[in-house]
């Protein structure tokens, strides 16, 4: 497999940062080989041996496509996964219309595709949705080539038969071993009519590295909407081939438990000292907005339409429609 080292111009950087497609592993989990971990408590989360912690100026994840009430900050309110220490990246689109993504330039280990088949996971959350299979996507921004192409490679759990949707509880992704859908045709690999997983358009990523060699990975990215209203999720421990990024409102000053869950808080009893419990921030989030499948710029019909193919749901994301063509979905 040819191996490239990415160099992104300001251009480059600007047409995917409009897209979304720069905006958020592990080998190990409970119920392993069905995409989910519920519940996390009995085992550790193999990840890198480092962690990068994101506080809450989201340092290195860069704001991309954010459309409407879309928005993402690190909280406490849905606590985190095994081994996610306290909080995590919280996440919310009020409407079909709304979108949020954030993104990480790769570069090295990470920018090679085969690497994430082992690697990429991430751990995501569901506390309201008006389409309760509705979940945050993992996306990788890619150049097919290594010659300046781009598309965008996405995972949902509603295309990978077996991984958990269960809402109020934190499901582990093993994503690397999942099966991805592309935004754009790739030759031998993904034809015009199975862009956004239309028509089994959805190929595990060993499929991607055989028919494009020389695909580059520029971009790690987290994204929710366009097309999921009231989705109120949150997502934490995404890991790529070099790292594991853990979202905390403070850096840990001692390593977590890996195999201990955090949950939100939750409303106590009088512990008869007079301090009442009253810790809960609820959960209790509108659903707002109305039906899925709203796909951004306008791609809900593109090969067969993704938004109903295989039963109308996910992250379906961006698509600018300009000039170059630069989109991301999912």
């Amino acid at each position: 497999m040819g191996k490239h080292r990415i160099r992104l111009g300001r251009r480059t950087v600007a047409a995917l940062a409009a897209t979304g497609a720069l905006v958020i592993g592990g080998t190990s989990a409970a119920l392993l080989g069905t995409g989910s971990a519920a519940p996390l408590d009995l085992l550790p989360i193999a990840t890198p041996a480092n962690t990068t912690y994101v506080l809450p100026d989201l340092d290195p994840f860069e704001p991309g496509d954010i459309r409407g009430g879309g928005k993402a900050e690190v909280s406490d309110e849905y606590g985190a996964p095994a081994g996610g220490g306290t909080a995590s990246l919280r996440l919310s689109t009020p409407t079909g219309s709304d979108k949020v993504a954030y993104y990480e330039l790769v570069s090295g280990a990470d920018a090679d595709l085969e690497n994430w088949i082992a690697a990429g996971a991430y751990s995501a959350y569901q506390g309201a949705a008006d389409n309760p299979d509705q979940f945050p996507s993992l996306q990788l921004a890619v150049d097919p080539t290594g010659a300046g192409g781009f598309a965008t490679l996405f995972y949902e759990p509603i295309y990978n038969p077996g991984a958990s949707t269960a809402p109020n509880q934190w499901n582990r992704y093993l994503a690397g071993a999942g099966r991805w859908c592309s935004t754009k045709p790739i030759e031998n690999v993904i034809d015009a009519s199975q862009t956004f997983c239309s028509n089994d358009g959805a190929k595990p990523l060993a499929d991607y590295v055989a028919a494009a060699p020389n695909l580059v990975v520029q971009a790690v990215t987290i994204n929710q909407g366009s097309g999921n209203p009231g989705l109120e999720s949150a997502v934490d421990l995404v890991t790529t081939p070099t790292t594991t990024y853990d979202f905390e409102l403070t850096k840990p000053t001692t390593p977590v438990d890996p195999t201990t869950p955090t949950t939100p808080p939750t409303t106590g009893p009088d512990n008869g000292n007079g301090n009442g419990g009253n810790n809960g921030n609820g959960g209790n989030h509108g659903n707002n907005g109305g039906g899925h499948g709203n796909n951004g710029g306008g791609h809900g019909n593109n090969g067969g339409g993704h938004g109903n193919n295989g039963g109308g749901h996910g992250n379906n994301g961006g698509g600018q429609g300009n000039g170059d063509d630069h989109c991301v979905c999912g």
